[in-house]
């Protein structure tokens, strides 16, 4: 009994332990993330993800967590979309979804994804799956630049 009890306490302790996602980023719906991309005419950074998603919280303790991605972000309006809410709706323009149904029609097939858009909703790249810091600098990179163009 002794040992059962200890061995739930430490596996409540190394839960605990477990960063926490990046809430400190500016994530924003995406009917907001359009209202603000067409104020400041910045593009979009779309993340689909979900809670079960083991890569999705490495990206986001890792990656996201990264200085230079941070302050590449900061170019950026972010966006999340959690695939597992097919229940609440979000409107951008005529469109009434769910944020699972969303993530489908800009083209996510699983999580951890990154849609990339210009300000005016035009698709600037995708890529799905956990990326380095390093890895992601050159995408986030050339969808600014493309959203420039």
């Amino acid at each position: 009994m002794i040992r059962r009890t200890l061995i739930l306490l430490l596996l409540a302790v190394a839960a605990s332990a477990q960063p926490e996602p990046q809430a400190d980023l500016p994530w924003t719906t995406l009917p907001g993330a359009f209202a603000d991309a067409a104020a400041t005419d910045r593009p979009i950074v779309v993340y689909a993800h979900a809670d079960w998603c083991a890569p999705c919280h490495r990206i986001e303790q890792t990656t996201f967590a990264a200085a230079a991605v941070r302050a590449r972000f900061e170019r950026f309006v972010l966006a999340r979309l959690d695939l597992d809410d097919r229940d609440s709706k979000q409107q951008v323009g005529p469109y009434r979804l769910s944020p699972a149904a969303w993530a489908g029609r800009l083209g996510v097939e699983a999580p951890p994804s990154l849609v990339l858009l210009a300000p005016d909703g035009a698709v600037l790249g995708r890529v799905t799956g956990f990326l380095e810091p390093d890895a992601l600098l050159p995408i986030l990179d050339a969808a600014l630049s493309d959203a420039q163009s």
